[in-house]
């Protein structure tokens, strides 16, 4: 079960929230069905659909910035912050196929209409059963931006990414500097995505993806 939380959305934008979300659920629910790491047509398909549909609602700095501290955040160059916001963003495409994979037998399932929680955010409820575990509830945690919404968090159990992972970033950070941390993420994610460099799907991944093909 998937609760998605609204802060700082007008009321009015609430309704065009709901009914996308309800599309790219709907979406990712196809993909899960057809997905196959053989299929080179469908392993594009799916990188599409995320660079396409999701990837634009993914707000890295705010992710960047809460992870590792505002005031540190800042201090970094212009294009380090642009490394470390690339590197949360091919960690977001991992998570994507690893949730894809995880729900394949039992997909994704969009229910209700948004509601406020007891902290006034709005809340959706998404509910999906996991292979062999028992089924679970995480949260995304959403809110405006320029042109629309942004994922800013997610988690489950009153965790979030963020609280999680904040302290492992910067002890990274503090011991081995940017380019240290970069390459612990890139290690994490190069490790996932080995499967998906073979000289056939190595084309239709994405940029990121490819890059980390070429370094291993």
């Amino acid at each position: 079960m998937l609760i998605a939380l609204l802060a700082g959305l007008p009321a009015a934008a609430v309704a065009d929230v709901r009914s996308e979300l309800n599309a790219l659920v709907g979406e990712f629910n196809a993909h899960a069905q057809q997905l196959d790491s053989e299929d080179v047509a469908s392993v594009k398909a799916f990188n599409e659909f995320i660079r396409t549909r999701v990837a634009g609602h993914w707000d890295t700095r705010h992710m960047a910035t809460h992870l590792l501290g505002e005031e540190v955040f800042e201090q970094l160059s212009r294009d380090q912050q642009w490394q470390i916001q690339q590197r949360l963003e091919t960690t977001f495409y991992r998570y994507a196929y690893e949730i894809l994979d995880a729900y394949k037998q039992a997909p994704l399932v969009l229910l209700d209409d948004l509601y406020r929680g007891e902290e006034g955010q709005l809340q959706i409820k998404i509910i999906g059963k996991p292979r062999i575990l028992p089924a679970l509830t995480g949260n995304l945690y959403l809110d405006k931006n320029d042109d629309s919404w942004a994922i800013v968090d997610a988690g489950y159990a009153g965790w979030t990414y963020i609280s999680l992972k904040r302290r492992v970033y910067q002890r990274k950070l503090a011991r081995r500097g940017v380019e240290g941390m970069l390459a612990w993420l890139d290690a994490k994610n190069q490790r996932f995505f080995a499967d998906y460099c073979q000289p056939g799907l190595r084309p239709v991944m994405p940029d990121q993806v490819s890059v980390l093909c070429e370094r291993s």
